[in-house]
């Protein structure tokens, strides 16, 4: 079973309109509600592709019970640690002239640190039934940078693989624990080394560059073009080259990503199958509008189409 951390979850409201008039009234054309989180995303992934998840989260007020609610009907099994306050609402706005897609992120409710002790005694129950633990996405206020490394750190001592996608901070300092996985984008991955990546051999050369920095593998997500994977077990570097889709909206990409690769990696325990697998997961979902993620039809139709090189 593939356990999934979501320290800061939400409410992903998806709204449509022919533009966005600022300081006037909009009348949006179509409007979704989703279970959010980038966590909480991989979970919803991994259930599509009929993998076994558990989606653990900090979750708080009415909207917090919205969000077990919805994933209750999709049929994902969660656990939430209960906090005081309100689980957050982010906002994709999607407008057609000029077809953009605007985000509004809210932070979250305050959390303190004993709270993480209490999703270290969560983890600890499901030691016996995880094959692997992915933390990911942003700290909600009140927890420190550090608070994936003491995440990542328990789960090792206790020879639980784990995954990271998260950024800024939070990233630089669980890349220390040296999770079995890290998952950048782009600007991350330039945001850790302090240069731009501009084409597919400067990404090759920052994924083996970072698993010096202790992970064993590093996946750095390249939007349209695919994704590159280095490894510390692996002698060259992989590059998935993602097919040519129809964009609806890039939202949960990287999630899809990760769910997929995981999938993969867990199925045949091959890099090359997992990322071709991921890769098809990440396109599948940017076909779709606002969080939808992917749809199992779609990534078996494109999982052909994925090509892989050795770099």
């Amino acid at each position: 079973m593939i356990v999934t951390v979501t320290l800061n979850p939400s409410l992903d409201e998806w709204v449509a309109l022919p533009r966005l008039r600022l300081g006037e009234l909009n009348r949006a054309a179509r409007t979704l509600r989703y279970a959010g989180g980038k966590g909480v995303n991989v979970s919803r992934v991994v259930h599509e592709l009929r993998g076994r998840a558990l989606a653990v989260a900090l979750a708080g007020g009415h909207d917090g019970v919205i969000l077990g609610e919805l994933l209750r009907e999709q049929g994902i099994a969660y656990r939430f640690i209960t906090v005081p306050g309100s689980t957050r609402n982010n906002y994709q706005i999607q407008t057609t002239a000029p077809r953009t897609l605007t985000q509004i992120n809210c932070p979250g409710p305050r959390v303190s640190l004993r709270t993480a002790g209490r999703v270290l005694r969560v983890l600890r129950t499901l030691r016996s039934l995880a094959s692997c633990v992915v933390f990911s996405g942003s700290l909600p206020p009140g927890l420190p940078a550090g608070t994936y490394r003491r995440l990542i750190d328990r789960c090792r001592a206790r020879r639980l693989p784990t995954v990271l996608d998260s950024s800024g901070a939070a990233l630089r300092a669980g890349l220390a624990a040296r999770p079995w996985l890290v998952k950048p984008n782009r600007s991350e991955a330039e945001e850790l080394l302090g240069r731009r990546l501009r084409t597919i051999k400067d990404a090759s050369a920052a994924a083996a560059h970072l698993t010096r920095r202790g992970p064993v593998h590093i996946l750095i997500s390249l939007g349209v073009e695919g994704a590159v994977l280095a490894s510390r077990t692996h002698p060259s570097v992989l590059w998935a080259q993602a097919p040519r889709v129809r964009t609806g909206s890039a939202v949960g990409a990287g999630d899809s990503l990760v769910a997929g690769f995981m999938v993969g990696w867990s199925r045949t325990r091959s890099l090359h199958q997992a990322l071709r697998l991921g890769v098809a997961c990440g396109t599948a979902a940017a076909m779709t509008p606002g969080t939808e993620l992917c749809h199992r039809a779609d990534v078996h139709r494109l999982l052909g189409r994925v090509r892989l090189r050795v770099l």
